[in-house]
């Protein structure tokens, strides 16, 4: 080990030991110590964040996954109203990267509701964070049990997750008049916080950053976000029930790479 591997070893100590008994129960909100640095850093001119019923958030109280934490979002109106959903900022206040990212929703949704997976390294309040067409924030919070998500070992092997990466799939569902579509990426998402159980090396940060859905050349969804996002990132949103024609998924990863696919919505 050299000078610059051992303040990385020394950081990822820090970060993926377990919490102690004495912090199982679960602290107020605002009491987070990591919160009003990524307030800041989110939302520099300091707007209000009204916390109230316009997001519903669905997560486990305890993760049976750490690296595979299920996040759902619900909202209280539909993209036609003149205050519909703008943007939605998923937060893990204790994660190495807080950010896990940053959601851009369009009218073409129907609804704003969506759900991903994402890592969770300690106990950590879980944020959603939406901005509305009108300019105000909107805030819900619940606390989840997990460590280790960041740090966890990847499902597939190496050589597997290389040969599969870039490629996606689209699910598609109707429920009650609403379309969901469920895009899967085919991507390992290395943190650059895991070991090659093989080499015990580390395994350096290669992640899905940017994923852009649109419809005839029509933005539907976008995601921009970092290493909190899980391996295979999946994510599913929503498609007013009368839009039909090319739906095209575009994705990027820190490494530079591109990928693209195209379906027809009948």
């Amino acid at each position: 080990m050299n000078a610059f591997t051992r303040p990385l070893t020394g950081l990822l100590i820090l970060f993926c030991i377990p919490l102690s008994n004495a912090l199982a129960a679960t602290p107020a909100a605002d009491k987070s110590v990591n919160w009003p640095g990524i307030k800041a850093m989110l939302f520099p001119d300091n707007p209000e964040i009204i916390e109230d019923n316009v997001i519903t958030l669905v997560t486990p109280p305890r993760a049976e996954d750490a690296a595979l934490v299920p996040v759902i979002l619900k909202f209280d109106r539909n993209q036609s109203d003149p205050a519909f959903i703008r943007k939605i900022h998923l937060v893990v206040d204790n994660n190495p990267s807080p950010v896990v990212g940053t959601f851009v929703m369009t009218r073409e949704n129907g609804i704003a509701d969506i759900s991903t997976r994402i890592r969770v390294n300690a106990y950590s309040h879980v944020r959603a964070i939406a901005e509305t067409a009108d300019g105000k924030l909107h805030m819900a919070t619940n606390y989840v049990k997990a460590s280790g998500g960041c740090s966890a070992p990847a499902g597939a092997d190496d050589e597997l997750a290389k040969k599969r990466m870039g490629k996606m799939k689209l699910r598609s569902q109707f429920d009650d008049d609403i379309r969901s579509l469920q895009l899967l990426v085919s991507h390992p998402n290395y943190s650059g916080l895991q070991i090659d159980q093989v080499t015990r090396l580390w395994i350096p940060s290669d992640y899905v950053n940017q994923v852009d859905v649109t419809l005839n050349n029509q933005s539907v969804m976008s995601f921009t976000g970092g290493i909190s996002i899980s391996e295979n990132p999946a994510f599913t949103f929503h498609l007013h029930p009368d839009q039909k024609g090319e739906l095209k998924a575009e994705v990027k990863d820190s490494s530079g790479r591109a990928f693209a696919q195209s379906w027809t919505v009948q």
